[in-house]
């Protein structure tokens, strides 16, 4: 039985169909991408799916065991408890099993035997079999692999920004029970090293997923099916996103010239009809006539409501924009980045590729003058013009209407050349009336757009320009950058967009220097996966510096030692296996007939990059076990 199945489903809100007879199903081995422009109806099936809401017509069966983990767009959490203690409590059966456990063991510390140590011994093997002890590694290396690391595991959860509750939303809802995870753009938070990670994990399990998604990449990686909601109906098409792109564009293609072939016989026959009703040929004519009548006639194809950008430059800037030498900066005396040389010159389309945290954002700030934190050689080029977007959109005043929002730029401006160029971003009709306050991520992503192309800048500063925008309009963005004749600084988590713009990589990385590993940010030729490999490799140290023991008053538990050597010979067994299967999987490429097969061969890449991001992040894994027991060493010393 399919977890959940929806036949002939349509959805009406205040007198307008949202969705118009959907049917589809989710199988116990689904891996689905559901996408569509924003507005579309994406949320509100899921809403559906998840018995939230009622549909107006149709109906939705769930399978008596289904059992959802959701992780909606933007999550929250309220304050008042640790970060570990919230993503513990998305297993609520495994916490009361450890309290019961440590209730027990201190009866038994008291003298309570024989019942006690029954219930003990029962509680233990209920705890093994529920995966109690493998979940406690598993909880560590989810937060870890989100980027939580233990010192900032009893922090209270209120303390974290936006994007951060959001991460750890994501990484409860991973450890949740279920038998369906239904997540709504999941990676807007993530650098691209967790993307990747996220990707491997969920690969990984054994269960059924539906994302919501823009990132095309991501979608490649993850999917099988896609989902596709268009003016309220629901198409399904078999294979990742790409597939589906090459899909959608040959119907459309055929959709297309059936139309155009109709039209040509329609308006060839009606012209025969209009010269030959009233003459020697009537009986032809009103022949022709009533095949027209029983003609069905298919619509015009409909297409993605097409954006049309064009950004400019008001003015020419120099051909030397910036040069840094020897720069170190730093925030709220923590350092970011130091011995850092770079330039960038006229025209040049730089992308900044670093982990979540580590300075991006404060570096864009640095070179448009407002971050003055700094040591070293900072020269900006003259007659630079900057515009700067914020992902955040917080220069936008929530209280103005979307028109009076461009029009406080030109007030000298007719109402007609303001509604005209707002229109250019998708706001017409009411649309123009809304508050800011009011407007969905993607809408304030295209206002903000609006108003930033509007002041013609020659050098465009960009932080995350893709987060909240739909393919559509992500695709006009693209186009009408790589037309622009100015210069381009951007942060991007986006792989697809990023890989079609930039021209160079700056690359938040590690080097080490005198036995030291220090952060720093260096240009990297090379194409993009040279890039992101740069931007997460740690350097090793030939021999780090011999510590000076502490004195111990108590040692450790030798059984301490036992217990983390085998985990880290776990480790090594679980990372040899896996270096087998990628030895087998390159074998396999090396035979020619693997060539002919397209679908095989784009199955092996695929395995390949999912056992070479489980190999790093294993050998990750080992590193750090290995200096945790070095450590221990040392105490014990």
């Amino acid at each position: 039985m399919s977890l959940i199945s929806a036949r002939e489903l349509s959805f009406e809100f205040g007198g307008q169909r949202i969705l118009s007879e959907l049917s589809c199903s989710i199988e116990h081995n689904s891996r689905i991408g559901l996408i569509g422009a924003n507005g579309s109806g994406k949320t509100t099936l899921i809403r559906l799916f998840l018995g939230e809401l009622q549909p107006s017509a149709g109906t939705i069966n769930r399978a008596s065991s289904l059992k959802i983990a959701y992780l909606p767009q933007n999550a929250k959490v309220q304050s008042g408890v640790a970060l570990i203690d919230f993503v513990k409590a998305s297993r609520p059966d495994i916490l009361a099993l450890q309290a019961q456990i440590q209730a027990l063991s201190a009866q038994l510390d008291s003298g309570h035997q024989s019942k006690t140590e029954e219930q003990l011994h029962a509680a233990v093997e209920r705890f093994t079999s529920l995966g109690g002890y493998e979940w406690e590694n598993e909880v560590k290396h989810v937060l870890m692999s989100l980027n939580f690391q233990p010192d900032v595991w009893d922090t209270d959860v209120g303390l974290l920004s936006g994007g951060e509750q959001t991460r750890l939303c994501l990484a409860a809802i991973l450890l949740k029970p279920h038998n369906l995870l239904i997540m709504d753009e999941p990676t807007n938070h993530l650098d691209i090293a967790m993307i990747r990670w996220l990707e491997s994990y969920l690969l990984k399990q054994d269960k059924p997923y539906l994302l919501v998604s823009h990132d095309r990449s991501f979608l490649d990686a993850c999917v099988t099916s896609i989902f596709h909601i268009r003016s309220g109906k629901l198409s399904i098409t078999k294979g990742n996103y790409s597939s589906f792109a090459q899909a959608d564009e040959i119907a459309r293609q055929t959709a297309q010239r059936t139309y155009e072939r109709q039209k040509k016989e329609y308006e060839e026959t009606m012209d025969f009809v209009r010269r030959n009703i009233a003459g020697q040929k009537t009986k032809q004519a009103q022949s022709r006539l009533k095949r027209l009548e029983k003609m069905d006639l298919q619509p015009a194809p409909q297409r993605e409501k097409q954006l049309r950008l064009k950004v400019q430059a008001q003015s020419r800037s120099g051909n030397d924009l910036y040069l840094l030498q020897d720069v170190s900066f730093g925030i709220a005396g923590k350092q970011l980045a130091q011995n850092i040389d770079l330039y960038a010159g006229y025209q040049d389309r730089i992308c900044i590729i670093g982990p979540n945290g580590c300075g991006k954002t404060t570096f864009l700030h640095l070179l448009m003058g407002d971050h003055t934190d700094y040591q070293g050689q900072l020269k900006i080029g003259a007659s630079l013009d900057i515009g700067y977007f914020d992902q955040h959109n917080v220069d936008l005043d929530p209280s103005l209407t979307v028109m009076e929002t461009l029009w406080q730029l030109v007030p000298a401006e007719p109402q007609g050349y303001v509604l005209g160029f707002l229109a250019r971003f998708g706001f017409v009709g009411d649309d123009v009336q809304k508050t800011v306050g009011v407007l969905s991520g993607g809408e304030k992503s295209r206002l903000y757009l609006a108003v930033l192309i509007h002041s013609k800048p020659n050098l465009l500063i960009m932080d995350e320009p893709t987060n909240h925008l739909d393919t559509n309009v992500a695709d006009a963005l693209l186009e009408a950058l790589q037309d622009y004749d100015g210069s381009i600084i951007f942060v991007s988590h986006d792989r697809w967009f990023l890989s079609r713009l930039a021209t160079k990589f700056w690359v938040f990385t590690k080097e080490l220097e005198e036995g030291v590993i220090y952060d720093t940010i260096r240009e990297v030729d090379g194409d993009v996966k040279a890039a992101i490999e740069r931007s997460f490799y740690i350097p090793e140290p030939e021999k780090a510096p011999k510590a000076k023991p502490k004195k111990k008053t108590k040692k450790i538990n030798p059984k301490v030692f036992e217990l983390k050597q085998a985990e880290i010979d776990a480790l090594h067994t679980r990372r040899d296996a896996l270096r087998e299967r990628l030895w087998d999987l390159q074998s396999s490429l090396s035979k020619s007939d693997s060539y002919n097969d397209l679908e095989q061969l784009r199955q092996i890449h695929h395995d390949q990059s999912c056992l070479e991001a489980e190999i790093d992040e294993l050998t990750q894994m080992i590193n750090t076990c290995e200096h945790e027991y070095l450590e221990l060493l040392i105490q014990d010393a």
